[in-house]
Order: structure tokens, then C-alpha cells, then sequence
């Protein structure tokens, strides 16, 4: 049954000022990600970071990215802000595996990407409760 006079597909779709919230969410967490990944190789350039923590550091960098950018979307919604930041998370993970495959470094794909897209979701979740809750 239709609240307030809104049609079924209104009262469920994302309309445009979501949207580009979204985006905005989306952009501010590839930019905190790229700040991440130009730190770590200054770190690996001044000092004898050994190589196996890297891949940890990436992964610590790209979750802090996806709560942000959620933190943001979650501060400007007025609800279902843990939905609308799971939704930027997993928007960050898509991008990301979309530049991975339009530069030819092999994505991955399997139990891997799974729990990429659970990890984004999840993070992106936290973000955005984190954010309409500030």
C-alpha cells in the first residue's frame, strides 16, 4: 500500500539528489584510496617496508576509503543511511574491479571478489549508520 499518495516505484527508487550523493560518496572514496596508495609508496620508497604488508595496507586503505565516503552519503541522507552507504561501498568495489579490467591487470574474479563485495557492503554499512548517526 502506497504511503502518502506516492506510487510503489517512488516510495522504493533512489531519486536523483540520492544519486548524486552516491557519486559524491563514490568520488571522495576513490580520492581518500588514491591519498592512500600515493602514502604507502612513499613508504615503500623512504623506508624498508617489507612487501608482504603492503597487500595489508591496501586493504586497510581501501576499507577507511569505503567508510568515508559512506560517513558522507550517511550525513546527507535522512534515512536508510546504512543501506545507502552499503550501496556506495558496493559501488566502490564495482569501480575499482572496472579499472582493474580496463587496465589489464587481471581482476579477480571467484571467492575473492565474493568477499570484496561483502567487505564493501559491510564497511559501506558502518560508514553510512557512523554518518546519519554524527
Amino acid at each position: 500500500m502506497p504511503a502518502r499518495g506516492h506510487s510503489t516505484a517512488q516510495q522504493y527508487s533512489l531519486n536523483p539528489s540520492v544519486n548524486m550523493l552516491l557519486l559524491r560518496g563514490l568520488l571522495r572514496s576513490l580520492l581518500i584510496s588514491l591519498g592512500f596508495i600515493l602514502l604507502i609508496t612513499l613508504l615503500m620508497f623512504l623506508s624498508p617496508l617489507p612487501e608482504w604488508i603492503v597487500s595489508y595496507l591496501i586493504v586497510a586503505g581501501m576499507l577507511v576509503s569505503i567508510i568515508c565516503g559512506a560517513m558522507y552519503v550517511g550525513r546527507r541522507v535522512e534515512a536508510k543511511g546504512w543501506l545507502r552507504g552499503g550501496y556506495t561501498g558496493l559501488l566502490y568495489i564495482v569501480v575499482i574491479l572496472l579499472l582493474s579490467y580496463i587496465l589489464q591487470l587481471e581482476p579477480e574474479i571467484g571467492l575473492s571478489l565474493l568477499s570484496k563485495l561483502f567487505l564493501g557492503f559491510s564497511f559501506g554499512c558502518v560508514g553510512g549508520i557512523l554518518g546519519i548517526n554524527s
